[in-house]
C-alpha cells in the first residue's frame, strides 16, 4: 500500500502483543548506552508518511541515545521487506497488516506484529466522477481496483454500506497507481487508489465517495518481526519501540520542527507533510496498548484473513490473535 517515487514527490501525499522483564531490559538499555557497545538493528521500510515517528527518531538521534545502531534498509513497497525479514536479512519490517497475514498464511512464517505505527485515515479511498452524487451511483459503472488485495476489501466495505453487492459494479483489476492514473485519464468511472492519486483525482474534477476514514484500522501499518529475533534481541526491540514512541510524541508536540525531518525522508517540501498527515492517524505506545491488548488489531487481522480466504488468496483463514505479540507495549 505504501511507496513513494521521486516522480511523485511533488504530490500532496506520498503513495502507499513478561511486561516487567521487558521494562527492566529497556531501563538497562537506556540507562547507560554510552558505556555499552551499541546493539545493531536492521529495519526494512518504505517511504510512507505514517512512519513519521520513526523518521523523526532517526533524525533526532533517539535511537543512538537508546544505545542502538540502527540501519534502515529501503524498499519500494511494504510487501518487499517481508522476504528478507523471513530470511533473517533484516530484524524488523515496517509493513502493513495484510502483508503479515499473507506471509503467515502462505508460508507459515509466524511473523508477529509488535507495534502499530499508524492507520490509514483517508489516505486510501474510492474516487469517482463528480457527477456521481453518492457511492450508490457506481451501480453499473467500471471501477478499477486491485482484486484480491486489501484495497478491494475497502471497496467491498463501501458497497456493503451502500446496500450494494459486488455484482452491481464492473470491477477492473488494476494496481492502485495505475487505477488512479486511469481514472484521471477518463478511462474508468471510478478507482480504488491512494495518495497522491486521491488528491490529484479531486483536483482534476473527481470526488471521494468512500475512504479508509470510514473504517478505522482496516488498513494498518505495523512493525513486524520473527520469533527468532524476538528471542535474540528483546532489549534492542524494546529500545527501538521506545525511541519510535518518543519520535511520535515529538511530531505531535513540535510539528514545525518535525515536518522538515519527515519531508527530508519523503523528498517533499516541509509544508506538504502537514497535509500528508491528515490522511493518517499516528499511534503511540498508549494507542498500541488498546490496539494490541484489547484485541483491536487481532480483529482487524481476522477480517483481512476472512477476506483473503473468501477470495482464495490464501488456502485457509488464520487467527489474528496468533499474529499479535503485545509484550513490548508499555502500559504505564
Amino acid at each position: 500500500m505504501r511507496k513513494v517515487s521521486k516522480a511523485l514527490s511533488k504530490a500532496v501525499v506520498p503513495s502507499r502483543k513478561s511486561l516487567l522483564g521487558v521494562a527492566v531490559l529497556l531501563a538497562v538499555g537506556l540507562a547507560s548506552p554510552l558505556t555499552q557497545a551499541a546493539e545493531k538493528l536492521k529495519i526494512g521500510y518504505n517511504n510512507w508518511v505514517g512512519s513519521a515517528g520513526v523518521f523523526v527518531a532517526q533524525e533526532k538521534g533517539f535511537f543512538k541515545e537508546a544505545g542502538l545502531d540502527v540501519e534502515f534498509v529501503p524498499f519500494k513497497g511494504p510487501s518487499d521487506a517481508i522476504p528478507p525479514l523471513v530470511a533473517g536479512h533484516i530484524d524488523l519490517a515496517l509493513t502493513t497488516a495484510d502483508n503479515v497475514v499473507l506471509a503467515n498464511a502462505r508460508s507459515g512464517a509466524d511473523l508477529k506484529i509488535i507495534f502499530a505505527t499508524d492507520t490509514s485515515n483517508g489516505a486510501d479511498a474510492v474516487v469517482s466522477k463528480k457527477s456521481m452524487g453518492s457511492f450508490a451511483d457506481l451501480k453499473g459503472k467500471t471501477v478499477a481496483v486491485t482484486q484480491g488485495e486489501v484495497n478491494e476489501l475497502l471497496l467491498l466495505k463501501g458497497l456493503e454500506k451502500a446496500g450494494m453487492k459486488p455484482g452491481d459494479i464492473k470491477s477492473l483489476n488494476m494496481d492502485p497507481d495505475s487505477a488512479g492514473a486511469a481514472f484521471i485519464a477518463g478511462k474508468v468511472d471510478a478507482a480504488v487508489t491512494w495518495e497522491p492519486w486521491i488528491s490529484q483525482a479531486v483536483a482534476s474534477g473527481g470526488k471521494v465517495v468512500f475512504s479508509s476514514s470510514q473504517i478505522p484500522n482496516l488498513i494498518l501499518d505495523v512493525v513486524t518481526v520473527t520469533p527468532a529475533t524476538i528471542k535474540a534481541k528483546p532489549k534492542a526491540i524494546a529500545a527501538f519501540l521506545a525511541a519510535v514512541n518518543k519520535g511520535t510524541a515529538f511530531v505531535r508536540s513540535n510539528p514545525d520542527e518535525a515536518m522538515p525531518f519527515v519531508a527530508k525522508k519523503l523528498e517533499v517540501k516541509p509544508g506538504e507533510v502537514k497535509d500528508m498527515l491528515v490522511g493518517v492517524k499516528l499511534y503511540d505506545m498508549a494507542d498500541n496498548a488498546k490496539l494490541l491488548h484489547d484485541n483491536v488489531s487481532a480483529q482487524t487481522l481476522d477480517n483481512i484473513s476472512a477476506f483473503y480466504t473468501s477470495r482464495k488468496t490464501i488456502p485457509k483463514a488464520i487467527k489474528g490473535a496468533g499474529m499479535v505479540d503485545g509484550s513490548f507495549i508499555q502500559t504505564h
